[in-house]
């Protein structure tokens, strides 16, 4: 199962924000600190309560499956604060047939602490971590004497009984992380868990099913299928890491593509993305919106540089507000600027930019004795032209009949006659 989350990150993330003054966060500290000694302390009461002794000759089972355990946490692999994918489940059953209930405890609790000791993590973590593991391995344990006890120890009863193994160890293990979490977030334990469980459920059920199916190998081949289907799952867990590392490059360089093309002050996209998109062998349909604002050099005179980036950024607000999700805006330069609406001809895009100067007109300022108004010119694709760079000029051309027409109207480019 997943590692606990770095509890001392968080709570500085919290002060940071201003979660709360020195004497709370000591508090909850110590709250956090009292929970992960309780829970390490009720491990072991139980423990000695359910004690069950050790099988005659399981010794290699229980070194082979304690070098399993430690290695399939160590490949957990963390989607982000909630999610994460594990096959640490799929040995827990394996484990609790062949072992029995206090050799699995003793696994599952050296798992949370040979985490910790490589992890340097503080004492009480350290307690904690072992603690949990050994709580959800006993209750998964427990659920599976007692299920086959009623529904028979072979066939459909012992598929029935690690079924409610599984599920039992997965409620269990992230209701215990999920209680801490919640107080570090300020939440309440059932909302908390209740999200992590739909987040997390199905991944922890799919490593479950495994270990339902590892369990009758084992049963099947004993020593040689113990063997046989650890190597297979660390084969697999290996494959995941491998998987989740080219995953997080990838993300990465995409995260990074993005901010080059990101005009950093508006948020919209930069001449950059515009000269992409121009470069692109498409033929799609697209009608195109060129924008400037209005007397905007007069505006930075009169009111300043810092509000006329201010406007920009309303602007962009303003376009985003009037289009659809999957249209884009760029930042062409300075005051001027692009959106794209794909899928609309010239008339359709009209409304769009009739939309987006009403939307404009209802923008006011105390410190502005006039409103933001822009001229707005269009070409479409086919109509106009196929070529995107011509298409890029022509609505350009019919923004700047727009301007030449008194400002703060819209014009459609024509066929010569530029625009009308």
């Amino acid at each position: 199962m997943r590692r606990i989350l770095d509890i001392h990150t968080e709570i500085t993330n919290k002060s940071q924000a201003g979660f709360g003054g020195d004497h709370l966060l000591e508090r909850l500290e110590q709250r956090m600190n009292r929970y992960r000694e309780i829970v390490a302390i009720v491990a072991m009461i139980l423990g000695i309560i359910f004690y069950s002794g050790y099988r005659s000759g399981s010794w290699p089972y229980i070194v082979v499956l304690a070098v399993l355990q430690i290695y399939l946490h160590s490949g957990s692999v963390s989607i982000d604060d909630r999610s994460y994918i594990s096959l640490g489940t799929s040995a827990i059953l394996p484990m609790i047939l062949l072992c029995g209930t206090t050799p699995s405890m003793l696994i599952s609790a050296f798992k949370g602490i040979y985490d910790g000791l490589k992890n340097r993590k503080a004492w009480r973590r350290t307690l904690f971590n072992a603690g949990q593991f050994a709580l959800s391995t006993l209750a998964a344990s427990l659920c599976f004497n007692k299920v086959s006890r009623l529904a028979g120890s072979t066939g459909l009863g012992l598929i029935v009984a690690s079924g409610a193994a599984t599920v039992a160890y997965v409620v269990c293990n992230i209701g215990l992380v999920r209680y801490l979490v919640a107080m570090i977030k300020g939440v309440t334990w059932w909302s908390e868990f209740k999200t992590s469980l739909q987040v997390n459920f199905l991944s922890s059920w799919s490593s479950g099913f495994i270990g339902i199916i590892f369990a009758f190998f084992v049963l099947r081949y004993e020593l040689f299928g113990l063997l046989a289907f650890s190597a297979l799952l660390i084969i697999l867990s290996w494959l995941l890491q491998a998987t989740a590392e080219v995953g997080a490059e990838r993300a990465l360089r995409k995260e990074l593509e993005e901010e080059l093309i990101i005009d950093e002050m508006t948020g919209a996209y930069n001449f950059r993305h515009l000269n992409n998109w121009l470069s692109e062998p498409t033929d799609e349909e697209v009608s195109l919106l060129f924008m400037d604002i209005d007397n905007f050099a007069v505006f930075n005179d009169t009111y300043g540089h810092a509000e006329g980036d201010r406007v920009l950024r309303l602007l962009v607000e303003t376009i985003e507000g009037s289009i659809r999700e999957g249209d884009q805006i760029v930042r062409y330069g300075g005051d001027e600027f692009v959106v794209f609406l794909r899928g609309m001809d010239a008339e359709k895009a009209k409304h769009v930019a009739e939309r987006i100067m009403e939307n404009l007109a209802k923008l006011k300022d105390p410190k502005w004795d006039d409103p933001v108004t822009v001229s707005l010119g269009i070409a479409a694709r086919p109509q106009h032209s196929r070529d995107k760079r011509q298409l890029l000029l022509f609505a350009d051309q019919a923004m700047y009949n727009a301007k030449n027409s008194g400002k703060n109207n819209i014009q459609i480019y024509r066929a010569g006659k530029d625009s009308a």
